[in-house]
């Protein structure tokens, strides 16, 4: 394994060669090279794949199938990151989506986006690498509660952002300006550097956390009642998948893997709007306790059946052998 500081452009063509000096120590005793995101990182281990004949399983997480140029956000709006992406992509010898939106989208959670299509068959249609959905897997013991339902209150949000545009991208925006609407009801937002916290209008009902240790996090989980993700979108849902094994009840946005990594219970916010998510948080605060306490069981049933760590080993074993 190779883990390089890539996010230095300064550092590119250094790590090209250490990257070299790598593959061809290892490759020959190797049975596949696993790749996590498609970028300037993966196009040279996915040629070596090519000329050494071992397969390469290319792992797609979401930055690098979308492109939201509004929000300074996606690989796909960057012309030459875009094209390592493409070729890494095709001539991979299997993609692996942790969510099949990844491969292909219609948005309409935001009308101001203005790339409606979005995942790798909308950005390039001629690819015909065959690909399969390897979710996501958590933890599940670890990822737990143990304190009873009707000792939590209000709502949890995890950014994991230090800019003004990507926390807005998450829908920090929106939580802020319903937590103005809803005095009564506590919120929390976790993963916002000071800085960016300073860039925002807030009220006294929302509690701002840094980056945190899980264990911290879980604590967070486990004292809240839902757990809200208005993302533009989202590859996946780590933090979603792990508040709802804390028993969270989700309450998300219709934009990428969200409804699908939420599932059938969950509170879907149609539109990326006030109006929307009011009437999305009406319906949330109107449940009766028993209602509340079964959907946070369900919440926790959902990701243990279809997210669980094993089997995303198991899935992936598959794909080596």
């Amino acid at each position: 394994m190779q883990d390089l500081e890539w996010s230095n452009p300064k550092k590119l063509v250094f790590n090209w060669f250490l990257q070299k000096l790598f593959l061809l120590k290892n490759i020959r005793n190797s049975e596949a090279i696993i790749i996590s995101f498609a970028g300037y990182f993966s196009l040279i281990p996915v040629i070596f794949g090519k000329i050494f004949g071992i397969k390469t399983l290319l792992i797609l997480n979401g930055t690098d199938c979308v492109s939201f140029p509004e929000y300074n956000y996606g690989s796909l709006r960057k012309p030459l990151l875009k094209f390592f992406i493409k070729y890494s992509q095709k001539w991979a010898t299997k993609l692996l989506p942790v969510d099949s939106s990844l491969m292909y989208q219609e948005h309409s959670f935001d009308e101001n986006v203005t790339i409606k299509k979005q995942g790798v068959k909308a950005f390039f249609p001629n690819i015909k690498t065959p690909f399969s959905v390897i979710p996501n897997g958590f933890d599940t013991q670890f990822w737990n509660c143990k304190n009873t339902f009707s000792k939590r209150q209000g709502f949890i949000t995890v950014v994991s952002t230090n800019n003004k545009s990507t926390s807005i991208f998450k829908g920090v925006d929106l939580i802020l300006e319903i937590a103005k609407n809803y005095p009564n009801q506590q919120f929390t937002i976790v993963g916002m550097s000071e800085e960016v916290q300073q860039q925002f209008d807030t009220t006294e009902n929302v509690n701002f956390y840094s980056f945190v240790q899980k264990e911290v996090l879980r604590e967070l989980y486990c004292k809240h009642q839902f757990y809200t993700q208005l993302s533009v979108n989202e590859g996946f849902g780590c933090a979603l998948s792990e508040a709802m094994l804390c028993g969270c009840i989700p309450m998300v946005a219709n934009s990428g893997a969200l409804p699908n990594v939420a599932g059938k219970n969950a509170f879907i916010v149609n539109h990326k709007t006030v109006e929307s998510i009011k009437n999305t948080i009406e319906k949330v605060l109107n449940l009766s306790k028993t209602e509340k306490e079964t959907l946070s069981n369900d919440s926790r049933k959902h990701i243990l059946t279809n997210f669980g760590i094993k089997k995303r080993e198991e899935l992936f074993l598959k794909e080596i052998i």
